[in-house]
């Protein structure tokens, strides 16, 4: 499932590895705003290793964890995440 996190909140080792990061569309200036609690600025939507074969092969719409909302990306791909 997609994560949405600001530069300073990158997700942290869970369950899930998230590799790469790109942008929802009209970042900045986009109602994508970081999960993380207390912090209101825009965030990446980063993803995990399938979505990112996902995003390779053309799809641009992720879910997140919970069934509230998905989240449409641009066609960038930022630097990958080691």
């Amino acid at each position: 499932m997609a994560l949405c996190r600001c530069k300073e909140h990158k997700p942290e080792r869970t369950k899930i590895a998230y590799t790469h990061f790109v942008d929802p569309i009209g970042f900045p200036n986009t109602s994508s705003i970081c999960g993380r609690i207390n912090c209101q600025t825009s965030g990446y939507i980063w993803l995990d290793k399938n979505e990112f074969n996902e995003f390779q092969n053309g799809e641009r719409v992720f879910k997140y964890p919970s069934a509230a909302s998905k989240v449409k990306v641009a066609e960038n791909i930022k630097p990958k995440i080691k």
